[in-house]
């Protein structure tokens, strides 16, 4: 166990510094202007994708990490929802007032979201299936 939870630290801090760190250095006063709460999405972010690579590391191998990334899936799908005001993003830009219609790009991230849910639960069916298939063989 303590290899497992070696490696889902350091997968932990890797992502950590990828989706956090990083942007937080190139994320300048002006993008928080333009877009007010980009810097919280940002962090909610990182938070969330940290907590599904360190539990899926620690879960690899079992069942419930196809149902962790089930879960994953689903949490995403609101998380983009949620993020992108349901496809719909307006903001003022000292006289100027943006909007702008992202719904198609929504679509496809919500897409992409429904397709790893079926695969993930896909492939708990499959480890079902190989793990009675060995239990018959004995």
């Amino acid at each position: 166990m303590l290899p497992k939870a070696l490696k889902a630290t350091v997968k932990g801090a890797v992502w950590f510094v990828l989706l956090y760190i990083i942007p937080t250095l190139f994320l300048s006063d002006l993008a928080e202007e333009v877009l007010p709460g980009y810097a919280q999405l940002i962090s909610t972010f990182a938070i969330v994708i940290v907590f599904f690579v360190v539990i899926s590391e620690l879960l690899a191998g079992t069942i419930f990490q196809y149902a962790l990334n089930i879960g994953k899936a689903l949490v995403f799908m609101a998380y983009f929802i949620y993020a992108l005001n349901g496809g719909f993003l307006a903001f003022d830009f000292e006289s100027i007032h943006i909007e702008a219609d992202l719904r198609v790009y929504l679509a496809m991230l919500l897409t992409i979201d429904f397709l790893s849910l079926a695969k993930s639960l896909l492939q708990a069916i499959d480890f079902l299936a190989k793990k009675t298939e060995r239990q018959l063989a004995i």
